[in-house]
């Protein structure tokens, strides 16, 4: 039973974990972190409540694992400086997200964000979680999550203009 769920969840919500942990790690080599996250969720069904959806869970447990591996390997800082240069990477998920120079302009610059904003932009923005669904996985109020969503779209405007990227495109 709890792994015909797990391999159903696989199925359904497979590709929202790999964009979350693609734009959280700033990596596109997140194999191995997405079969972690649901390995890790076939260990801990028992306790999975399921008042709670499961996506939301499956991400709060992607979010609890890559920050226990930065906190353990202090991964953070070397992460920060491993972007997409140009077009010549390929990227063979998500029907290659990081293609046109938009997109890497705004992925660069969405890493370049405090960790606390990149993360709401990541579920909120780009993954378009509601905010209850978002105050879930990072352990907040609703409130707590529309105004740190706000700040950080502001922010992630600002570093936009500074990298001279034009009004109004996001």
């Amino acid at each position: 039973m709890e792994k015909h769920l797990i391999e159903e969840w696989f199925e359904l919500y497979v590709k929202d974990i790999t964009s979350y942990l693609m734009y959280y790690t700033g990596s596109i080599d997140v194999e191995d972190l997405v079969q972690e996250t649901f390995l890790r969720a076939m260990k801990k069904l028992t306790v999975y409540k399921e008042n709670g959806h499961p996506k939301t869970w499956l991400i709060s447990i992607a979010r609890h694992m890559v920050i226990d591996q930065y906190r353990k390997n202090n991964v953070w800082n070397k992460i920060r400086h491993l972007f997409i240069k140009e077009q010549n990477i390929l990227i063979d998920m998500e029907q290659h997200i990081m293609i046109n120079q938009e997109n890497i302009v705004l992925y660069h610059t969405i890493n370049k964000l405090p960790a606390h904003y990149k993360e709401i932009i990541i579920l909120k923005g780009i993954m378009e979680m509601s905010s209850k669904e978002v105050s879930k996985v990072i352990g907040s109020n609703e409130n707590n999550v529309n105004v740190l969503y706000h700040r950080s779209l502001k922010k992630l405007k600002e570093l936009l203009e500074e990298e001279g990227f034009e009004h109004g495109r996001i």
